[in-house]
């Protein structure tokens, strides 16, 4: 089995203590959101988990105690870090603050187990195709020996996220092949595996 401990929410940024007390007790209960009165239990033990996947955008708040789970688990994580400021994110670190983090984890878990999410890729009149090339060249060279590779992805336009951020401009394939194009050059010249996210 694998454990997926950042599908819903980024529980390593809010929820640490309670993550670490699952792992510690053996098992978690997690309701079904489509069903609220279908409750399932998994067993959180090395017998019955195959790897834990941790994603999230700050892992600060656990890194003095995530050998309480590397110890006993097979882990990987990813980190996501991008160009957005508080405007866009307003309850995730600064870019530099978040790089230094990554450096941490990167040290106690080693880089074979970290991956860098430079995703969504979005745009709005502040953050340009131009503004994410820099963000990026600014950010690749920091990184790159630190992380096993880094994933990208394109925004997918929801409805809801239309409602919620109306000044997303929409990507046309020309920006999409700047893009591609662009973050592609910058990590072949820093020695960096950039892939595509699986959607």
């Amino acid at each position: 089995m694998i454990i997926n401990t950042g599908g819903r929410t980024d529980t390593v940024q809010y929820f640490s203590k309670w993550l670490l007390k699952r792992f510690d007790e053996g098992y978690v209960l997690s309701r079904n959101p489509m069903f609220p009165n279908k409750v399932s239990r998994y067993e959180l033990t090395p017998d019955k988990v195959d790897c834990v996947i941790f994603c999230s955008k700050n892992y600060a708040p656990i890194l003095d105690d995530i050998h309480r789970i590397t110890d006993r688990f097979n882990t990987y994580f990813f980190y996501t870090i991008t160009a957005y400021g508080k405007d866009i994110e307003p309850g995730v670190p600064s870019i530099d603050e978040s790089m230094d983090t990554l450096k941490e984890l990167s040290e106690k878990v080693g880089k074979g187990r970290v991956a860098w999410r430079y995703d969504p890729v979005l745009l709005t009149k502040d953050y340009t195709v131009d503004r994410h090339m820099e963000t990026f060249s600014y950010m690749a060279p920091e990184l790159t020996d630190h992380v096993h590779r880094c994933i990208f992805s394109f925004v997918e336009m929801y409805n809801k996220l239309q409602f919620n951020m109306p000044e997303i401009i929409p990507l046309r394939e020309g920006n999409r092949i700047a893009l591609a194009k662009g973050l592609g050059q910058i990590a072949k010249d820093n020695d960096l595996t950039l892939q595509v996210c699986g959607t």
